[in-house]
């Protein structure tokens, strides 16, 4: 179950600068403030589901988010990872439609919600948030182009390297973790990858004995970046 979290002021939250929020005026990030809500999540904890109405805009302020869509198998499949300063729900809380994927807490985060109506409010008033709002859809697109190409030309080692990459980056970002270690279960890699389980510490164990990462339990430490990133631009 979600907790109630002391709410931060988004004037001084160091993630607005890289947000859409950084376009708002002063008189705006005020309201903002007044009005979202804050909760703690607990790592495997729901913040919304596939099918439910949007109710607002998600803010990570800090943890790891995961998206992820079901397939027809059953199988879960992590579409993105989401860090401190990301937003989840924009394109369904703009197009009126319910969620079409789900997000769950990778690891403890804390989240704002700004209601829906207030980022209504200010798309109409405010022309930069409006446009940058638009540009971060069209690159969502484009992130899906090249994700639903990866899946179907670069081999899974590949992929895996990419994901380690994109993984060890986005965790970089936390000032508690300047090296960028990469916390997450072989569960949850495998889904991001779009493989299963076995393969995952397959292949994880392959590029221990190049000595590209080192591992202790969940974690996950880079070694050698450029040789990872030399798989990962391999294609069939």
């Amino acid at each position: 179950m979600k907790v109630t979290a002391e709410i931060p002021d988004c004037a001084h939250c160091k993630s607005r600068k890289n947000s859409l929020f950084h376009f708002c005026h002063s008189n705006e990030v005020d309201s903002l403030s007044k009005y979202k809500t804050c909760s703690t999540y607990k790592r495997g904890q729901i913040l919304f589901q596939e099918g439910t109405n949007p109710i607002g805009l998600f803010c990570i302020n800090s943890g790891m988010v995961k998206l992820y869509k079901y397939a027809s198998d059953g199988r879960e499949q992590i579409v993105r990872i989401a860090k401190p300063g990301d937003f989840l729900g924009y394109s369904s809380l703009l197009s009126g439609g319910h969620y079409s994927i789900s997000a769950a807490a990778l690891e403890d985060c804390t989240v704002c919600l700004v209601p829906k109506q207030q980022i209504l409010d200010l798309f109409k008033a405010n022309a930069r948030f409006a446009e940058n709002y638009i540009k971060l859809l069209c690159n969502s697109i484009d992130e899906s182009y090249s994700k639903m190409a990866d899946l179907a030309y670069k081999p899974i080692r590949g992929r895996m390297a990419e994901a380690l990459l994109l993984l060890h980056n986005a965790f970089k970002d936390d000032d508690d973790n300047p090296m960028g270690v990469i916390t997450i279960s072989r569960e949850d890699l495998a889904s991001l990858v779009g493989t299963v389980k076995e393969t995952t510490i397959r292949i994880l164990k392959d590029f221990k004995e190049l000595n590209y990462i080192s591992t202790r339990r969940t974690d996950i430490m880079i070694n050698n970046i450029h040789g990872l990133v030399k798989i990962s631009e391999l294609y069939d």
